[in-house]
């Protein structure tokens, strides 16, 4: 017997397209969530680190880091500073989270070796905090951040971060360009490929994208 071989109907094709349309939605919607709430989580991190770094300065009269007697006022075998005023080797950047957390103003439990470099890159899990994307956070005197000429001491967020995610950072917590207020683009290969124009270059979709926060004195 012959049998009639039968299709879709277009309803049944509509239906189907609408639960893709839903799933996929759906997703989108999901991974936005998740990038706002590590937006969150970062804006939290500057916030923190920052207190704790003004804090440290009120209760030391001293940098973290710089800090000359940490070894004897706040922990046994810390590393001291040399006390010029500035963040500004790869001993003391690495010291700056072992000095705040030894003094309370941060949680964790940092070593004090010294980082690989004064860039976003270069420190492990036992001496940098992490931030939310798997990079590491890092203090120094420095002029990392795009359109600064002078040195200042800066806080830098950590590299693989997307740009879309830098972006809304910038928005919410200062003016939303990266070339200009306390938070800019880290201008430094191969962050630089996240900046166009001085825009966010947001289209681009660079998924390893960090930022510098300029601390005050």
């Amino acid at each position: 017997m012959n049998r009639k071989q039968q299709g879709f109907t277009l309803i049944e094709i509509a239906i189907v397209l609408l639960i893709i349309g839903l799933l996929l939605g759906g997703i989108m919607k999901g991974q936005s969530m998740i990038n706002s709430a590590r937006v969150r989580a970062l804006a939290n991190d500057l916030t923190g680190i920052e207190a704790a770094w003004i804090s440290f300065q009120d209760r030391y009269r001293s940098l973290p880091g710089d800090f000359p007697r940490a070894s004897t006022h706040i922990l046994q075998g810390a590393v001291d500073g040399d006390a010029n005023a500035r963040v500004d080797s790869v001993v003391e950047a690495g010291a700056v989270w072992q000095h705040l957390a030894g003094a309370g103003f941060i949680t964790g439990n940092y070593d004090g070796a010294p980082v690989g470099a004064l860039t976003d890159s270069g420190c492990i899990e036992t001496t940098c905090p992490s931030n939310p994307f798997n990079g590491f956070y890092k203090i120094s005197n420095s002029s990392n951040a795009l359109g600064q000429a002078n040195a200042t001491h800066e806080l830098t967020t950590g590299g693989n971060i997307p740009v879309e995610v830098m972006y809304e950072l910038d928005l919410k917590i200062d003016d939303g360009a990266p070339n200009t207020g306390r938070l800019r683009a880290f201008n430094v290969a191969p962050h630089d490929a996240c900046v166009a124009n001085n825009e966010w270059s947001v289209v681009d979709g660079a998924t390893d994208c960090a930022a510098v926060l300029q601390l005050p004195l």
